[in-house]
């Protein structure tokens, strides 16, 4: 439905949902607002899109965006929409597989920021991914509210996230019988590891170490 309302049926597909607004990227009159019927097939689309990124973790982080400009959509936006429209048209279905395992005790949950990674605002992006064993049981990517100052409060901000999500997904594995569960958070920031394992109350300081430069 996506494809077709947006007339992509004879288009060339693209290998990613979306790209990061920049300077690069930009043309004339991307800040132009969508007229009002235009505007109307916009908000309709990506609404769809919201839909479908609920199973489609390779598109979450695309609508996320996408769902930033339903209020005064753009010539730009529309422009990324179509290539969310290009993309799926070459990969119109994903399957997620879950093969027959063991019962596993521990929930993982993987998470990253993408820091400052909007242009016009400067805000971060969380993405996270929870999963039981081999099996992906939710995903989630969300534009933080907090202005992050550094890419390791981002970090942090996206690792508090995973930890306010999983213990829904182990209450709900409880009443379902399987107790016992653990969790288990990973994150490839150290710094973010840091501050999470921190007592007490106090500020983040940046520590200068001697004779370094950093």
């Amino acid at each position: 439905m996506i494809i077709k309302v947006l007339e992509l049926q004879e288009t060339q597909p693209v290998i990613t949902p979306g790209v990061k607004n920049s300077d690069k990227t930009t043309e004339p009159g991307d800040d132009m607002p969508l007229s009002a019927s235009q505007s109307t097939l916009y908000r309709a689309t990506v609404a769809r899109a919201n839909y479908l990124s609920a199973d489609r973790l390779d598109i979450a982080y695309a609508v996320k965006e996408l769902s930033r400009a339903m209020s005064t959509p753009t010539e730009s936006d529309m422009r990324s929409l179509k290539r969310l429209g290009r993309y799926l048209l070459g990969r119109p279905r994903m399957v997620l597989k879950y093969n027959y395992q063991q019962l596993y005790n521990t929930i993982t949950v993987w998470t990253d920021s993408d820091y400052a990674g909007c242009a016009k605002t400067r805000r971060s992006t969380t993405g996270g991914l929870l999963t039981l064993g081999e099996h992906s049981i939710k995903h989630w990517s969300y534009t933080q509210a907090v202005l992050a100052t550094s890419s390791g409060e981002a970090e942090y901000y996206s690792l508090v996230k995973g930890g306010s999500v999983s213990p829904g997904v182990k209450a709900l594995l409880t009443e379902l019988g399987i107790g016992n569960i653990a969790l288990q958070l990973k994150t490839d920031a150290s710094v973010a590891k840091g501050i999470a394992q921190r007592r007490g109350l106090g500020k983040i300081v940046a520590w200068k170490l001697p004779n370094s430069g950093s």
